[in-house]
């Protein structure tokens, strides 16, 4: 062999045996420590060669043992989304596509350089294919940390479907499962990512957003794209300029070809249909792992989101300018209204619009405790005034920071103890009591007891209250509403 030459190694998965061993270890190890396996070997192309078909096949192979060890990730996050640990299956979700996605922009230069397959060759297809597709399963990832896709997602999502649309091959059936009649169209795959992006995930905590995923699934086949607007709930995408979809307001003089119209308003007779079949108690296999409460709540949430009408505001919001503090935690929201509490949070938050119901905040720093949709906190406009009690609505993070959209459950909460005959606790009162109305007491799960009357004191006079049922529930808490005897 002459002086300095460079002998290239070939890179160890593309051996038949060592292929073989990857895969059964990655099948066999447990989910965190399979994905970070998974994730070593796609990062690994990134330095090392691999040509083009063999790069295809490798990452497919990759991409399809992981998904089982995805689907329990996903499961063990869920199963305690608030725990210390979650965050771990959570990363680990998140950084599995984020490297599925490099290795889809290597397989996707090599299409773009590789001249010895047709526009229409199957492999090119597919993955063509599996490039959307990984775009719309990261998705799902994404939102769970509250984040959108990237514009680098988009682009490479967008460019796969227009390139099969220049091939006429958008709706192709593409086998995805290897062995398995399991197939799908590129078409498919990019409405389903363009009914994620516009279904508002940002409104629901962890498991609506699993539910969400599962059930624009299970709606695939009565959502499309059109090249021309009709009436309904509508969304846009515009295909030469590759970036994430936008709700269609109203008519705009002239619209460009390479504009798709998604009109999700398709989709709501079979939400309605499945609304029945829930009240039945009839649940679909395809929602196997989801509680039927989160597949109900997902329906409403879609049917207000995609209905014909699109969702408008209660009331007018009106720009504000201050800083605000905000707490969470049931005990130690309770301290603060109370003035017992030994600290008080900062004013970290920035308000930026109010409405008579409820306002939205900013912040540069991201509260992962109180970043949460569905999380009860109190705020307090920083000058010693009283606290006022919300729910968080609307969580958006991103480069800048922290947005997000709160309601206001109650701008007089009181504290106050409560008892059942055998047992006090404390509880906030969150409305004042009127003889034959309601009012809404939070408090921890599971302490009200629907039809036994609880007694508080509240302005020197006795409280007579009947609970009639859960209004809302959330991390760490319930707000129950009682009828006042």
């Amino acid at each position: 062999m002459a002086a300095g030459t460079v002998v290239e190694k070939a890179h160890p998965l593309l051996q038949a045996e060592a292929l073989g061993r990857t895969l059964a270890d990655i099948g066999s190890n447990g989910a965190p420590a399979a994905l970070v396996q998974v994730i070593r070997w796609l990062d690994s192309f990134q330095f090392e060669e691999v040509p083009f078909p063999d790069l295809a096949r490798l990452v497919v192979a990759l991409d399809e043992a992981a998904q089982p060890q995805l689907r329990y990730a996903s499961e063990l996050y869920l199963s305690n989304a608030y725990g210390s640990r979650s965050a771990r299956y959570k990363a680990i979700g998140r950084d599995y596509y984020a490297s599925l996605g490099r290795a889809y922009d290597l397989v996707m230069a090599g299409l773009a350089t590789d001249f010895s397959l047709e526009p229409g060759n199957r492999l090119r297809l597919e993955m063509l294919l599996r490039t959307v597709r990984a775009a719309a399963g990261e998705m799902k990832w994404v939102a769970f940390d509250y984040h959108e896709l990237t514009e680098a997602v988009w682009r490479r999502a967008g460019a796969a479907y227009r390139a099969a649309h220049a091939a006429g091959g958008l709706n192709v059936p593409v086998t995805v499962r290897e062995g398995r009649e399991t197939r799908s169209t590129i078409s498919r795959e990019f409405t389903r990512l363009v009914a994620l992006q516009c279904a508002s995930l940002d409104q629901l905590p962890p498991d609506r957003i699993e539910a969400t995923d599962k059930l624009v699934r299970y709606l695939q086949t009565s959502l499309d794209l059109s090249i021309e607007p009709a009436d309904g709930s509508l969304f846009s995408i515009d295909l030469a300029k590759l970036a994430a979809p936008r709700r269609v307001l109203g008519a705009a003089e002239p619209q460009p070809g390479s504009l798709r119209y998604f009109r999700a308003a398709d989709a709501v007779p079979m939400l309605d249909e499945l609304r029945r079949m829930l009240v039945e108690g009839a649940l679909d296999p395809a929602f196997a792992g989801v509680g039927a409460g989160a597949v109900a709540s997902a329906i409403r949430h879609l049917s207000r989101q995609w209905g014909p009408v699109p969702p408008m505001r209660q009331y007018r919001r009106h720009p504000v300018q201050g800083s605000i503090a905000l707490a969470t935690g049931l005990g130690f929201i309770r301290s603060l209204i109370s003035g017992e509490a030994l600290m008080r949070p900062a004013a970290a938050w920035s308000l930026t619009d109010a409405s008579r119901n409820g306002f939205a905040v900013s912040s540069p720093n991201v509260d992962g405790e109180v970043c949460r949709v569905g999380a009860m906190v109190a705020a307090n406009l920083g000058d010693g005034g009283r606290w006022v009690l919300a729910v968080v609505r609307r969580v958006r993070l991103g480069e800048r920071g922290a947005a997000m959209g709160l309601q206001t459950i109650s701008s007089d909460p009181q504290l106050l103890v409560f008892d059942d005959g055998s047992r006090s606790w404390n509880g906030i009162l969150c409305d004042v009591p009127v003889a034959g109305r309601g009012v809404r007491i939070a408090c921890e799960p599971g302490v009200l007891r629907t039809g036994i009357h609880v007694f508080a004191k509240v302005a020197g006079r006795l409280l007579k209250l009947t609970p009639a049922g859960i209004l809302q529930n959330g991390p760490g808490y319930q707000i129950v509403g009682c009828n006042v005897v």
